[in-house]
């Protein structure tokens, strides 16, 4: 596989990603905000774009490659561990009513064990994808570009086309799962492979009249008896397409920048405390009454409430980087030579 040398352009994407993320965590409280007509639209407009986030991320992982090794392994663990361990702190003060007794036992115990108690489902779905990853590669490198187009046309039309426009899925998770994280990481490795070209300015447009298929879409789903079904679902294909053509847009720029580097690298923060935070910043908003100006300005200082926890993530990240970062590189090594 080629090496790839990264710029800032697709580190500032994965940023983008997980705020997008943590919008679509903070937007359920869009209500206390602004609502009314104004809110509905808000609300199809952050719901259109912002589940495009994880199929972001996964296709830069997939794009550059993961290449497994034992430290980086520890690594992931050791953060995420520390990470739940201070969100189960954080809910335990501000939400006590919430963590008691068998609650408070069962979120300790997922706390040590992030990854095979599944408490982040991306987490759990990526390091089960950087275990495998070394495989995938060497099935993407025994089948060529042509068999290797027509297993991902078969992947998406099965896991991603289908569930789209039929609602039934095969696999129920709405693509929170590592089926679909697999198949877009592999997509990813295609474009690197076979499609690294730039695309033309005007697919911007196909971007955009997916954001407003996806937006309204979400607030007007089709419902028949039990049936609920929108677009604004992992797995959708608009999904898929409208990541597939940010990267693109990303990868057009080239740029670096030693801050938005630093700072990609604590994103991982921000998957594992961002959904505490929301709640617990929420709840303050509310139970200070505040009262929002509503509409358009309404909408900004929930934007402008997002970006703080987000920024306040990628913080605790690079403090926990700081303090354990070479705790984190011992007990990595020392594993490594004992299992060789």
């Amino acid at each position: 596989m080629k090496k790839i040398t990264r710029n800032s352009n697709h580190e500032l994407l994965r940023l983008i990603a997980m705020y997008m993320i943590v919008f679509i965590h903070a937007n359920m409280y869009l209500g206390s905000f602004c609502s009314g007509n104004i809110g509905m639209f808000f609300n199809g407009f952050v719901n259109g774009i912002c589940n495009i986030g994880v199929s972001c991320f996964v296709l830069i992982s997939g794009y550059y490659g993961i290449k497994f090794n034992i430290r980086k392994l520890v690594k992931m663990e050791c953060m995420m561990i520390s990470f739940s361990l201070l969100e189960t702190m954080l809910l335990y003060v501000v939400m006590p009513e919430q963590l008691q007794g068998a609650a408070l036992l069962e979120q300790l115990v997922k706390s040590f064990l992030p990854f095979i108690t599944r408490k982040y489902w991306f987490y759990s779905c990526y390091v089960c994808l950087f275990l495998l990853s070394g495989y995938i590669q060497k099935l993407i490198d025994c089948l060529g570009q042509k068999a290797f187009k027509k297993l991902l046309i078969l992947l998406l039309v099965l896991f991603s086309v289908l569930p789209t426009f039929f609602y039934f899925e095969i696999i129920p998770d709405n693509g929170k799962g590592l089926v679909q994280m697999i198949m877009v990481y592999m997509v990813g490795c295609y474009i690197r492979l076979y499609q690294d070209i730039m695309l033309p300015k005007k697919t911007i447009l196909i971007f955009l009249l997916l954001w407003v298929i996806n937006g309204i879409s979400h607030e007007f789903p089709i419902q028949i008896g039990g049936i609920y079904h929108h677009l604004c679902k992992d797995n959708s294909i608009t999904n898929l397409i409208m990541a597939v053509i940010l990267f693109y847009m990303f990868k057009s720029l080239t740029f670096k920048s030693t801050l938005i580097n630093k700072a990609a690298t604590c994103v991982f923060a921000v998957f594992a405390l961002n959904n505490a935070l929301v709640n617990c910043v929420m709840k303050m908003v509310e139970e200070s009454e505040f009262q929002t100006p509503g509409g358009v300005v309404g909408f900004l200082i929930l934007a402008g409430v997002v970006f703080l926890i987000f920024v306040l993530c990628l913080m605790v990240g690079g403090i926990r980087e700081v303090l354990l970062g070479r705790a984190d590189e011992g007990i990595g090594n020392f594993l490594e030579k004992r299992i060789r």
